[in-house]
């Protein structure tokens, strides 16, 4: 029997339906296009610095020495990704000279102007109401190595569990996030989905934990070897895709 999901073809052996009880989502260029969203929340955060230390040097060169500087103090940073842009806030005052103290008690101010523009969104067309739709069906939970915040995005309802690579300990490729989920629920692989638009951060180490996995392409990055189970083009395809993850005609 062979699924088509535009234009993606899946082969079922089985006849009987698989069990799907949890879906789990990548979210940056997943549910949103994440670009547009950094750029506005960089130059919100600029008017900040601006507004209380005009004439301080925040061009992205500048500000990109302190974070070159940080890391490679503390390579956990790399994905601790929000305390890592609150030192470089601090970095940046000190160099422009504030004291540790006041650079520090500064920085926490700035980085809350950088989330709360971080945090809002536009959703891809058809995102949040093919959300709600499948979290009525199934568990729903978020798995990122970025920095949303579903509480901040009003989706508390929709996701029963969110994790980021800051709080697991690693970012994705690694399987701690894939883990964590399956912890969670208390789920075996096969009855959960993973559903992300990277084929070697997503695709690939959801499908080495032994899950289903959706493959969002939105166009911009290369298959290599993934072989998803589903791919899709449009999220508001992903009922469509479940279903074919269950096996149903």
């Amino acid at each position: 029997m062979t699924r088509r999901i535009r234009g993606h073809a899946r082969r079922t052996e089985d006849s009987a339906l698989m069990t799907i009880k949890a879906i789990a989502f990548d979210l940056d260029d997943t549910l949103w296009a994440v670009t547009p969203v950094i750029i506005r929340a960089e130059k919100l955060l600029q008017a900040w610095f601006d507004e209380h230390r005009p004439g301080l040097d925040v061009s992205r060169e500048a500000m990109g020495a302190h974070r070159e500087v940080i890391v490679r103090n503390d390579p956990s940073l790399r994905y601790r990704i929000t305390e890592m842009r609150r030192r470089v806030i601090e970095a940046t005052l000190r160099h422009g000279g504030d004291t540790e103290t006041t650079a520090e008690s500064m920085s926490h101010e700035g980085i809350e102007v950088f989330l709360k523009a971080r945090n809002e969104i536009e959703f891809f067309e058809g995102a949040l109401s093919t959300l709600r739709h499948l979290s009525a069906q199934y568990t729903l939970g978020a798995l990122s190595n970025g920095n949303a915040d579903i509480r901040r995005l009003g989706l508390s309802d929709v996701f029963t569990f969110a994790y980021s690579a800051e709080q697991v300990g690693r970012p994705k490729p690694a399987p701690d996030l894939f883990h964590v989920a399956l912890e969670t629920t208390g789920l075996a692989p096969t009855e959960m989905v993973y559903v992300g638009d990277n084929p070697e951060h997503d695709i690939d180490p959801a499908n080495e934990c032994g899950m289903h996995t959706v493959w969002v392409d939105n166009g911009t990055r290369d298959p290599g070897t993934s072989q998803p189970t589903v791919r899709i083009s449009d999220i508001r395809d992903l009922p469509a895709a479940i279903n074919a993850v269950r096996g149903e005609p």
